[in-house]
């Protein structure tokens, strides 16, 4: 999986309907001919596939933080669970690096 396929299936999990912009067409079509989601030219929450969510789960790290556009995200095995806050980055990766939670 390229950073770029994992970025969309992340993106297309935080929306209804996903517009693609320039050579992410491309990137969906790979994901469609992988299996990955339902339909080349309509990505979304809908359209991500049982096989692109495990995946995702295979291709992530069991937590963290990715940022996609201007926001981050906290990624649960590849399922995005929470927005981190604009300069709250560096606390929350203080917090999930501590071993005694």
């Amino acid at each position: 999986m390229t950073p770029k396929q994992k970025e969309l299936l992340v993106r297309a999990q935080l929306t209804d309907r996903l517009f693609p912009q320039g050579g992410e067409y491309h990137t969906a079509a790979a994901l469609w001919r992988k299996g990955w989601v339902f339909d080349a030219w309509s990505i979304g929450r809908e359209n991500v596939t049982p096989e692109g969510i495990a995946a995702l789960e295979q291709h992530c790290p069991p937590i963290e933080i990715y940022h996609v556009g201007f926001s981050d995200l906290l990624l649960v095995k590849g399922q995005p669970v929470a927005r981190i806050l604009d300069g709250q980055r560096k606390q929350m990766e203080n917090l999930l690096a501590n071993p005694g939670l």
